[in-house]
């Protein structure tokens, strides 16, 4: 598969439904609302999507999934690196400590969860209440 083939899209609002059936079919975790800016990569269907929740003024990352049968590819990594090309401010996000090598290789540093903003620190606690998260962060230069 050729990567620079694949199309990069942020959603519009009224576009949510779409990546919400990709969520259901390959992430059944995953749904996005109409206040999140949804971001995906595309040939002739979704191959990769991933969320950017506003909390308090600050960005999060999450929801971010593959296909399963393009998993590996390097999509989900291009899709992050094309949204952090878009962004201003610094990105947390909480993923599984599996992923922290995979983070670190997009700019992603560990990060205190104590250090967090306030609802950004409840939104965490009540995540790893559930199951181990990392506490990670982009800063832009």
């Amino acid at each position: 598969m050729d990567l620079n083939s694949l199309q990069f899209e942020q959603l519009q609002k009224q576009q949510t439904p779409l990546v919400n059936q990709f969520y259901k079919r390959v992430y059944k975790k995953g749904v996005a609302n109409k206040n999140d800016h949804v971001f995906i990569l595309k040939n002739q269907q979704i191959l990769c999507a991933a969320r950017l929740k506003e909390v308090q003024g600050e960005l999060l990352l999450t929801g971010v999934a593959c296909a399963p049968d393009v998993r590996g590819k390097g999509i989900a990594s291009l899709l992050i690196k094309k949204i952090l090309h878009l962004q201003t401010q610094a990105i947390y996000c909480f993923p599984y400590p599996h992923l922290q090598s995979f983070y670190q290789q997009l700019g992603f540093e560990l990060y205190s969860p104590e250090q967090l903003p306030e609802r950004l620190n409840m939104r965490y606690q009540g995540y790893n209440s559930h199951k181990p998260l990392l506490c990670m962060i982009k800063k832009i230069a």
